[in-house]
């Protein structure tokens, strides 16, 4: 990508402070065209909103439209103004599209005007520039790049009702950014569990107790009931069936089998 850098010295501008140039255009018979490469006349400077455009397409739209179109965008074979020469940037800049969606940065040229009256400040020679300033909490979908796994540990607030803590590398993104990973994101699941669902640890790590599903006599209540839960104490003898644990623990109860 050609350099950013202007090659002689620019007008004072907004332009001039952050690399960022918007376009403008050259109204030279051999140069007619637009461009972007910090030499902008000074009143074109003091009013952005009226001469400057953050894309190519839109400056020559604006300023050379109809049959010369083409040859301010370089497509006509008899062309002067384009392909640009070194001095020239990016084709079109990015913005924040906080009129939209809000979650990521555009580069069709249809910012809020407002914008280009600070453009050294709302605009970007890169995507990744604009997502790191204006989206830095939703970067990697801004930017369109695929997060590194991780391997830690993160709760799964995603509308399941079980105490889960997840490693799969799918965590919302505000999880894993660069103010909040430390919070949310632990080395292990019982750290996690510990951290985000102390009251249900045991379901959350996988340890919670399982009952046998075996029957055991219950004295006091005069019944034979089946260990669900781990209710059994380990002295209780247990029972494949009902029918057995009443035969063997409360032989003279005929009513065992129904209680």
């Amino acid at each position: 990508m050609p350099s950013c850098s202007p090659s002689s010295q620019p007008t004072q501008s907004p332009s001039t402070s952050s690399g960022v140039n918007l376009f403008y255009p050259e109204f030279a018979p051999d140069k007619e065209g637009c461009r972007n490469d910090g030499d902008e006349p000074a009143y074109m400077a003091a009013s952005p909103t009226e001469w400057l455009s953050s894309t190519m397409e839109t400056c020559c739209n604006k300023f050379f439209s109809g049959y010369r179109f083409d040859s301010c965008m370089g497509k006509s074979s008899t062309s002067t103004s384009y392909p640009p020469d070194a001095d020239d940037c990016n084709v079109m800049l990015f913005y924040p599209d906080w009129s939209g969606a809000n979650v990521g940065c555009l580069d069709d040229g249809k910012e809020p005007y407002y914008m280009l009256s600070n453009f050294d400040y709302f605009f970007s020679n890169t995507r990744a520039e604009c997502c790191q300033k204006f989206y830095n909490w939703n970067y990697d979908s801004c930017a369109g790049v695929t997060p590194p796994a991780t391997g830690k540990f993160y709760p799964d607030w995603s509308g399941s009702t079980t105490s889960t803590c997840l490693n799969d590398n799918n965590m919302p993104l505000y999880m894993r950014s660069s103010d909040t990973e430390e919070y949310y994101l632990s080395t292990t699941l019982e750290s996690c569990c510990e951290r985000f669902f102390p009251w249900d640890k045991e379901t959350c790590t996988g340890s919670q107790v399982v009952g046998t599903n075996k029957y055991y006599v219950k004295y006091d209540a005069g019944a034979c009931v089946q260990d669900t839960d781990g209710s059994a104490e380990s002295w209780d003898e247990l029972f494949d069936t009902k029918s057995e644990c009443c035969q063997e623990k409360l032989w003279w109860d005929t009513g065992c089998l129904s209680n």
